[in-house]
């Protein structure tokens, strides 16, 4: 199994958009997720609200209810988990998946990968997310790797 990397290079106010790119460096996607939102008593970001922090994520096969198979991260060092239940209290992220999704409000928390990134009707988003998802078939990846492009965030 190989790694995904995924670049984030803009981080807005509404939300925070990347590259995905596979092991070999092929640009295989555009990335919509929320914005950082920090949570004062824990590294992982405020949840459902908030990306993720950057680091290595563990990815874990999921099926959603809808039936889609996804993948979900893993970082206990960052606060995130893959069940509710995984967590060692009552904080913690849970249940943070790569999915299917065209604009931000389609992602709580989560990671949605698309063709294209565009702005419609005043609002960013990835395009064509579903067959992206087929494409990048996410769960044959052992690893993501998510790291800030330079001038991205503040230094």
């Amino acid at each position: 199994m190989s790694d995904l990397l995924l670049v984030r290079d803009s981080y807005g106010p509404k939300e925070t958009m990347g590259i995905m790119m596979g092991s070999e460096g092929d640009v295989m996607a555009h990335t919509i997720e929320r914005p950082w939102v920090p949570d004062p008593h824990h590294v992982g970001g405020t949840s459902f609200e908030s990306c993720v922090p950057d680091g290595i994520y563990q990815l874990v096969p999921h099926t959603r209810p809808n039936g889609d198979e996804v993948v979900a991260l893993v970082n206990d060092d960052l606060g995130v988990w893959y069940q509710k239940n995984d967590r060692p209290g009552t904080w913690g992220r849970y249940l943070v998946l790569i999915h299917s999704g065209n604009y931000v409000e389609h992602v709580v928390g989560c990671v949605a990968p698309g063709s294209a990134r565009t702005i419609y009707e005043n609002r960013p988003m990835v395009t064509s997310s579903r067959a992206t998802m087929e494409k990048l078939d996410v769960q044959r990846y052992s690893r993501l790797i998510i790291e800030s492009t330079r001038g991205a965030v503040d230094e």
